[in-house]
């Protein structure tokens, strides 16, 4: 069982371990119209894993069962990955990615000489706060990073990109799967990550939905609707209309600061799924596929390998 079922057997609830096996998978909402797709595009599961130079970082899977072949629970290169999200002393940062399009990357803070692995830690912040007293999970700060392709991922880049950040926490409202009850409205921490260090000029925005109960719950991407180099305004706004057709998500507030953003992209992972095995699935996906390849740094290796 999820701890969203409200199942009455479910009398306390605690944090997965690592290693431990899956109750559930979380699976985004397939278009109203995509009928060959009844447990939706993509699995996003959220779990924690050891490792030789973070400790406990938490892996989100991108694991896509739609077409091409492609199956839940199998790595499908090419298309399949992950967000890894690394925690240090007052920050929580993304720190590594894979998707099909631009393979595996790190993300590095402000650093200079060898990559180490606290450039990581101060990366694509998704939030920071007070660890030596309570205070609310809100504030604003401009990261400094670039992502580095695999064959760079040795020396710390020239030149770092400005990311102005906000995060705070509020209830949201997230979609049921039909048979799964009403929608859900949990606590969730909400972190905006522009694409630019000031929010009134930003280029884009990447937001990320955590809960407790559920870890990664939901993804958007939001474009400034006068373009840029890349893609003219006209493209911004049929790329607005081909998202919004998909009925994937349900609706969100536009980032503040300004700048005319329009949705173009979303998943949201609120579709639960039972496990393939009454005990649980194994939790491994994307860092043991990680694991095997040649010439990936050290800082993601299973504990008993650190240096």
């Amino acid at each position: 069982m999820s701890p969203v079922d409200g199942n009455p057997a479910c009398v306390a609830q605690r944090d997965l371990r690592a290693g431990e096996p899956l109750p559930y998978h979380k699976h985004d909402h397939p278009s109203p119209d995509q009928r060959d797709a009844p447990l939706g595009y993509q699995r996003h599961d959220s779990f924690p894993v050891e490792t030789a130079a973070f400790g406990e970082v938490v892996e989100h899977s991108f694991d896509f069962g739609v077409g091409e072949g492609r199956r839940f629970a199998v790595f499908d290169p090419g298309s399949d990955g992950a967000d890894i999200a690394v925690l240090s002393p007052g920050r929580v940062s993304i720190a590594a990615t894979e998707d099909g399009g631009g393979g595996f990357q790190l993300f590095v803070g402000e650093c200079a000489g060898p990559i180490t692995s606290a450039a990581l830690t101060h990366s694509w912040i998704i939030a920071e706060f007070a660890g030596d007293k309570p205070a609310p999970l809100q504030g604003e700060t401009v990261a400094r990073l670039n992502n580095l392709a695999g064959g760079r991922q040795e020396s710390c880049p020239a030149r770092f990109n400005a990311a102005f950040t906000r995060w705070h926490v509020a209830s949201f409202r997230y979609r049921a799967a039909p048979g799964q009850g009403t929608p859900l409205t949990l606590t969730t921490l909400i972190s905006d990550h522009y694409g630019g260090g000031r929010p009134d000029t930003a280029d884009h925005v990447e937001r990320f939905y955590f809960t407790r109960e559920l870890g990664g719950v939901r993804w958007e991407r939001w474009q400034n609707a006068n373009g840029n180099r890349q893609f003219s305004a006209d493209d911004v706004g049929r790329a607005a209309q081909r998202y919004a057709a998909t009925g994937r998500c349900s609706d969100a507030p536009v980032p503040e600061g300004g700048a005319p953003m329009l949705l173009i992209d979303c998943r949201e992972w609120s579709r639960i799924v039972p496990a393939s095995d009454p005990a649980g699935d194994r939790p491994g996906f994307f860092i043991d596929v990680l694991r095997q390849r040649t010439g990936i740094p050290e800082f993601f290796a299973p504990p008993h390998q650190a240096q």
